[in-house]
């Protein structure tokens, strides 16, 4: 079965691969795990810890999910899906269709949420679904022999997953767990964790909304600590997409030649998609990066949360970046 283009279009282009569900795992009762090898000869790019994929869906766009093992040459690309009951369908569709030997497009490997070369200590802080990341981080430290500590996070142990992986040596001695049984004041005390640690410590933090806001209330309070945080859904501080007192500009498409002026009330996103150009996107809300976009001229005004500084002189995420002065912003696309 094959979920996204039509039979005439079963190949990879530049930036999608066509992938086969190779195994399904259950994790836990609302996780599975997907294992998925390319079906067409494509090569899924090099990629570094904290990198995730798209995996496009029909009618439900773009979704994006960490890979959870590190590069290996030939190896599959693993991921897992949480269930979320009240979530925009794409989860429940995933569980309800991916099945061992279904073909879905999927995009290549892209990385926001990378870890930082030093030889600093790190600490890897994850809730529930947000471990998917920071395991695959704890397995390419492992490898590099750096030290590090795994905080695990989870309301009991029925919801922790890869509990196989975290218990068993040599990642278990680097973890610790914390299960609050649904009461948050057993949950992880951040500020006592941030406070313990040296200055220049990086920290990578992945999980629910209010677990990132505690950690990065405790880093704030902490010694020169070095803060990384990766959402799967809109963060609590989410940048707004228009701004009705700013004044229209103008977005230039140099590869399309085609130019559109962008109304204070409407994002680039939408401007550029009514014009006809075609943009992969997925959230709206600058947090899953899906619609980064180079630019070349002009000044953004970055609104996202997907974006480091160093990336923001190359890319702008088009769903929320606005240009300052009412000016004129070129894009490579």
């Amino acid at each position: 079965m094959f979920f996204g283009q039509s039979d005439t279009e079963m190949k990879s282009t530049q930036n999608r691969l066509i992938a086969q569900v190779q195994r399904v795992r259950m994790l836990s009762p609302n996780v599975n795990e997907y294992e998925l090898a390319l079906s067409d000869g494509g090569l899924p790019e090099p990629y570094a810890a904290g990198a995730h994929i798209d995996v496009f869906l029909p009618q439900h766009g773009a979704r994006q999910y960490s890979l959870i093992r590190p590069w290996r040459q030939g190896a599959p690309l693993v991921i897992a899906v949480q269930r979320e009951r009240n979530g925009r369908g794409g989860s429940g569709w995933i569980h309800e269709h991916l099945r061992t030997g279904a073909v879905v497009e999927i995009g290549q490997p892209r990385n926001l949420f990378a870890l930082t070369p030093g030889s600093a200590r790190r600490i890897l802080i994850a809730g529930g679904i947000g471990l998917t990341p920071l395991l695959c981080m704890a397995q390419e430290l492992l490898d590099r022999g750096d030290p590090f500590e795994l905080v695990v996070c989870a309301r009991d142990e029925s919801r922790l997953i890869y509990a196989g992986e975290l218990l068993n040596a040599p990642l278990a001695n680097h973890v610790r767990f914390v299960l609050d049984n649904g009461k948050p004041e057993h949950g992880l005390d951040a500020r006592a964790l941030l406070a313990a640690a040296a200055p220049g410590t990086q920290v990578y933090c992945c999980g629910p909304n209010s677990l990132m806001d505690a950690v990065r209330a405790a880093g704030s309070h902490g010694a020169n600590l070095d803060l990384h945080f990766e959402a799967f859904g809109a963060m609590s501080n989410a940048p707004v997409k228009a701004d009705v007192n700013q004044a229209p500009f103008e977005v230039a498409c140099r590869l399309s030649d085609i130019t559109v002026q962008v109304q204070p009330d409407k994002s680039i996103l939408d401007a550029l998609v009514d014009a006809g150009v075609e943009v992969d996107h997925s959230c709206k809300e600058g947090w899953c990066g899906t619609c980064l976009t180079r630019w070349s001229e002009g000044t953004p005004i970055h609104r996202d949360t997907c974006l480091s500084e160093e990336d923001r002189g190359r890319y702008v995420a088009v769903c929320t970046a606005r240009c300052g002065d009412g000016g004129r912003l070129v894009l490579d696309i």
